[in-house]
């Protein structure tokens, strides 16, 4: 897809993406507090359902290990939007319902697939949580170490969670339009290449945000869930994509998907000028004056 040989990380933020056996260690020397965010799409008749993996987490999770709802306690349930980011208020109240507080090293998993930790990871540090990874391969890793699960709901007290919101990594919709042309601004898609050419399902209308580019989730990761090595990564982004002076923005259908390539570029140690339009598409297909493409 790009001009690979000329393309290298120029640092790592490694501390964002822990494997089972770093996980266990930590929570051995009482050093981390584990979240489970799993949440599950479901397909119905007027597209799809979320649903919370409360059930999945009741049935087994990592031992020590809280539970959020992204939709239900992570998400502005006031918006017309599904995954809208919600006011650091709810934020804050929804952290220290689980007893967090800023100084704690956070590791983010879900039982499924590591959208939902990537986007839960990005709303840790929308809201000024710099300490907080995900586990690599998800609850399947640590079940392939042989690692034991629990049914046991620990019990936690209620924090004192002081947020600070960072709105520069946000983007809106009239900033992408204005912003579009510019030579020093990528738009990237991350959902599949047959969404992206106007093929299956779509948010209203099909097809994809002029003059954005295609770089599918499902790219970044193997069969087991994990993401690819390093220089993997590096290879599916440009060299001048990774430049410091270039500004990215990622989009989806609802903010979820679009979530792993930003947090696959905080691996390859670039942080500053990535940002996400968190309605995505679900906002953009409604307005008929914002341009679309197909094919």
């Amino acid at each position: 897809m790009k001009d690979q040989d000329n393309v290298h990380p120029t640092s790592v933020s490694s501390g964002y993406l822990v494997n089972a056996a770093q996980v266990k260690a930590w929570i051995d020397a009482g050093r981390a507090k584990v979240v489970d965010v799993t949440t599950h799409l479901r397909p119905g008749d007027s597209g799809f359902t979320s649903v919370p993996g409360r059930d999945d987490y009741d049935q087994k999770h990592i031992p020590s290990a809280q539970y959020l709802d992204l939709q239900g306690e992570l998400s502005d349930n006031g918006s017309e939007f599904r995954f809208t980011r919600p006011e650091v208020a709810q934020f804050e109240a929804a952290v220290s319902k689980i007893g967090l507080v800023p100084q704690d090293q956070v590791v983010l998993y879900a039982a499924n697939h590591p959208m939902w930790a990537c986007r839960v990871w990005w709303l840790f540090r929308l809201f000024g949580h710099r300490n907080v990874a995900v586990l690599d391969g998800g609850l399947m890793a640590w079940e392939a170490m042989g690692f034991e699960v629990s049914t046991v709901v620990p019990d936690q007290q209620v924090s004192v969670y002081e947020g600070r919101f960072t709105p520069e990594l946000l983007i809106e919709a009239d900033e992408i339009i204005d912003r579009g042309s510019a030579p020093d601004f990528c738009l990237i898609n991350a959902l599949s290449a047959r969404q992206f050419v106007g093929e299956g399902p779509h948010y209203g209308r099909p097809g994809h945000i002029e003059g954005s580019m295609n770089l599918p989730y499902s790219q970044f990761l193997d069969e087991e869930m994990k993401f690819l090595p390093l220089e993997t990564l590096s290879a599916l982004f440009s060299e001048d994509q990774l430049a410091e002076d270039t500004e990215i923005a990622t989009y989806c259908g609802g903010g979820i998907a679009a979530a792993i390539p930003i947090f696959a570029l905080a691996l390859l140690g670039k942080e500053s000028r990535v940002r996400l339009y968190d309605n995505s598409l679900s906002e953009w297909a409604q307005r008929p004056e914002w341009p679309m493409a197909i094919g």
